[in-house]
């Protein structure tokens, strides 16, 4: 009877760890796929599946836009009351402000590309003094600026570039 006994207590145990290992290796799993998906750190490029897919035509674009001999200026704002931010400058070949008549600038950090900032441009915007963007730097660090503009003649301007930024003082940001 003692034999059984020992037995039985044998295999309780081995089964246990085998069952705890299992379901450690499940929860492991869960948490791996969680943090995969969840950190919005571990961003791709935002649509970089179609940007692939449209390389050529970008490519095309991109020097439509070199033939402009436009100049596309970035700036960052120094932190102030209403946060830190980028102010764009776009000359023509003049060295003039280019009259935007629509467009997109899209603005992320290269640590959040899930967190894309996108803002419409249209006429209203004057081309007398510089585009800002306030309260859009959060922290330093890389950012990747991207103009897709048209002006009053129709010419198109895309550009990307990609800028490093001081961002809100170390002060700031601990708060």
């Amino acid at each position: 009877m003692v034999k059984n006994d020992a037995n039985s207590k044998a295999a309780w145990r081995w089964g246990s760890m085998v069952v705890a290992l299992l379901t450690l290796q499940v929860a492991l799993g869960v948490v791996a796929i969680f943090l995969a998906t969840g950190d919005r750190s571990v961003a791709v490029v935002p649509d970089y599946y179609q940007k692939a897919l449209d390389w050529d035509k970008q490519a095309e674009r991109k020097r439509i836009s070199e033939k402009l001999g436009w100049t596309f200026t970035v700036a960052e704002i120094p932190a102030g009351q209403s946060g830190n931010g980028l102010m764009l400058k776009l000359l023509d070949a003049d060295d003039q402000p280019v009259a935007i008549q629509t467009g997109t600038v899209s603005i992320y950090h290269h640590a959040r590309a899930g967190d894309v900032l996108q803002f419409s441009l249209d006429e209203s915007m004057t081309a007398d003094s510089p585009l800002a963007f306030t309260e859009c730097v959060d922290r330093g660090g890389w950012w990747q600026v991207e103009i897709d503009v048209t002006d009053d003649s129709g010419a198109r301007y895309v550009e990307s570039r990609q800028v490093l930024l001081q961002g809100p003082a170390s002060s700031e940001q601990s708060s």
